[in-house]
């Protein structure tokens, strides 16, 4: 596969609108018009998508103009549940109280699941697939998803084809703004991913709304983004995944 860029947005709700807004901006500005966005139907249970039809009809607006949309967990925060010994030493360093679908078990998963791509159905959503918070799948993931018509998910290190589990390497490029020192490691970390990438086929940026507001990720993002789009054409994940066959 020649060398390309998928951008995805995650932790895309209402709660996030302003820093949406600015993420939407620069995204324009760089000319990317192929992303995707990863939309959470409840965030941490106060923010249902049908209370806020003007940020649906938004949503609605990019899907029929090409961007694919994922369900991204069902409230994508862990409250109501307790990690046990084994669930903290597996997603140690990895995400702060927000694993859900990694720490609820899998009948609880299905329910979720179910509830948010039924909200997605009543307000004329399509979504092509499932990414899990923190990119954490719990057990059964896969089997789940293909139950349901589901097409895409993924890992931090894999793209993956639900209906017969084909994968694509490629790693996701991101960035932390849960404290400063990570923020300036994780803008570091961008830096040499952005002059080393050439073995990397598909370079996958994953950019959440807090990184658009702190200046070091915002310039981080903003200046990967631009170098990376001056080489490589755009994606869709559709795109990445139907190449491995």
């Amino acid at each position: 596969m020649r060398r390309r860029l998928l951008v995805a947005i995650h932790d895309v709700t209402p709660a996030h609108a302003e820093a949406l807004r600015q993420i939407y901006a620069l995204l324009e500005r760089l000319g990317i018009t192929r992303y995707a966005l990863l939309v959470v139907p409840d965030w941490h249970g106060a923010w249902p998508l049908e209370r806020h039809p003007a940020f649906v009809d938004d949503l609605l607006a990019r899907q029929a103009a090409g961007v694919e949309i994922f369900c991204h967990g069902y409230r994508h925060d862990e409250a109501g549940t307790r990690r046990t010994l084994m669930q903290h030493v597996r997603v140690a360093g990895r995400t702060a109280a927000e694993a859900e679908f990694r720490i609820i078990p899998p009948d609880e998963a299905e329910r979720r699941l179910d509830r948010g791509l039924e909200l997605f159905r009543q307000l004329g959503i399509a979504p092509v697939g499932f990414i899990p918070p923190a990119w954490l799948h719990g057990e059964g993931a896969l089997a789940q998803l293909r139950a349901r018509g589901l097409r895409y998910t993924e890992g931090f290190w894999w793209i993956t084809r639900v209906a017969d589990g084909a994968e694509r390497f490629a790693p996701a490029l991101s960035w932390s703004s849960a404290v400063p020192w990570r923020s300036r490691l994780t803008a570091h970390i961008a830096t040499l991913r952005y002059y080393a990438p050439w073995i990397q086929p598909v370079v996958r940026v994953a950019i959440h709304p807090p990184d658009i507001l702190i200046p070091v990720t915002a310039s981080s993002v903003a200046r990967t983004l631009e170098g990376l789009c001056r080489y490589r054409p755009q994606t869709t994940y559709g795109e990445v995944v139907k190449r491995e066959t």
